[in-house]
């Protein structure tokens, strides 16, 4: 809306697209250090930030870095797909992805809520290069994950915001964009005052 404007930063020194820890890790780094930059040339220039990767890579060290409120797509996605259908499913591109994600769920302590993490068996690449790839993946592990118990979808890539407008006719279940969750919740952080704690984990 014309109240809330952003700016997507990439970091020129990560990895193209982030498929593995050590991804994680090399693009972690660079965002701590962007934050601390802007804060070292004088009043921090926005309200809120996202971080937006589907594994929320180095989340926690990006947020004891951000002076603002600052929330990964993945706890976003999550938190959404919690108030959306009591279990979820992850849908995600490569095979490694998968013990990925799993870690990722159980270290936010939603394992119980997860149906399961289905994965495309293709390198990200694959599908940004050919959207339709994308397309006719999410039609096959939507099935999967139905199957499994979910009742609720969450993409597993930043990159599948591409075909977000779409999503609706791809499956009979709701899928979300956690792009559109990080966002849509950073905003509701950012309008209702609501800060990131500095005590205990983000001190």
């Amino acid at each position: 809306d014309e109240a809330f404007s952003l700016d997507v930063v990439r970091m020129p020194g990560s990895p193209h697209v982030l498929e593995s820890f050590s991804d994680y890790t090399l693009a972690g780094a660079q965002v701590i250090a962007y934050l601390h930059q802007l804060q070292e040339q004088g009043p921090f220039p926005y309200d809120g930030g996202c971080l937006a990767c589907m594994g929320d890579p180095c989340l926690y060290a990006v947020k004891e870095a951000c002076p603002v409120p600052l929330v990964g797509i993945a706890e976003a996605g999550l938190s959404t797909a919690l108030l959306a259908g009591f279990r979820f499913s992850i849908l995600a591109s490569s095979a490694k992805a998968k013990p990925m994600m799993e870690s990722m769920v159980m270290t936010y302590g939603l394992t119980a809520r997860m149906a399961s993490v289905e994965t495309f068996e293709i390198p990200i690449d694959a599908f940004m290069e050919d959207p339709e790839v994308l397309r006719s993946s999410i039609r096959r592990t939507a099935q999967s994950a139905a199957a499994h118990g979910a009742d609720v979808l969450l993409l597993g890539c930043a990159g599948m915001t591409m075909i977000s407008d779409e999503l609706n006719g791809l499956a009979n279940l709701p899928i979300i964009d956690a792009i559109k969750a990080g966002v849509e919740q950073l905003k509701a952080m950012v309008r209702g005052g609501f800060p990131v704690s500095r005590a205990g984990l983000y001190a």
